[in-house]
């Protein structure tokens, strides 16, 4: 595997940001040679850390544990890339985590409570008032969601009754906690609307 081919596979991973804030792919190469010498190595070793700080800012109840993690990187690759020596790359990356961590509990977050009443976006099979083209355009927003976000808001409103609360019992345990959750299906629901509502537009044009 080329060192092209790992930094075009990270640039394109969904939710990353690699490549924005100034990071050029020569430093992400830098970062990677910083995990380990050995190409194949060095992307289990990202895979590994990612892996590891994904479930830390998701065991502290942030509602957008991918961001974190990016935002976390984009710092460690920016130190490796100035020359800072560090002696273990999963500590380094922990006490970064840590710091951002610091720095979501002082933004101002929206809160919803787990039992506020979401309306609920305009599925399919729940819906059946919508006429055929907001279903067509249902359909094709719902295959440009990143596949985590397609999975999240599918299993979200999969199910009735017990099922469903079953369901989303699981959900909250992936996704940093029931608030955390709903926030996440509230903005999945609000660029789906967004999307039907253009496409919508733009076939009756």
């Amino acid at each position: 595997m080329s060192e092209c081919t790992i930094v075009t596979t990270f640039m394109t991973e969904p939710g990353s940001k690699k490549g924005s804030e100034g990071l050029t792919p020569e430093a992400f190469v830098k970062f990677l040679r910083w995990l380990s010498e050995d190409t194949e190595l060095a992307v289990k070793e990202y895979h590994a850390i990612k892996a590891k700080l994904i479930k830390y800012f998701i065991r502290l109840g942030c509602d957008d544990p991918e961001d974190l993690f990016d935002r976390t990187v984009d710092v460690v690759v920016e130190n490796v890339e100035k020359g800072s020596e560090y002696q273990s790359p999963l500590h380094f990356c922990f006490g970064v985590a840590r710091n951002k961590y610091k720095e979501y509990l002082k933004k101002p977050r929206p809160s919803l409570s787990v039992n506020d009443d979401i309306p609920s976006p305009p599925l399919p099979d729940g819906d059946s008032g919508l006429n055929e083209q907001k279903l067509v355009c249902l359909e094709r927003c719902m295959r440009k969601l990143p596949p985590r976000s397609h999975d999240l808001i599918t299993r979200f409103h999969r199910g009735q009754g017990r099922e469903r609360i079953e369901s989303r019992k699981e959900l909250a345990k992936e996704h940093g906690g029931d608030n955390a959750l709903r926030i996440k299906a509230h903005r999945i629901r609000k660029k789906l609307h967004s999307c039907v509502s253009k496409c919508v537009a733009k076939s009756a044009q």
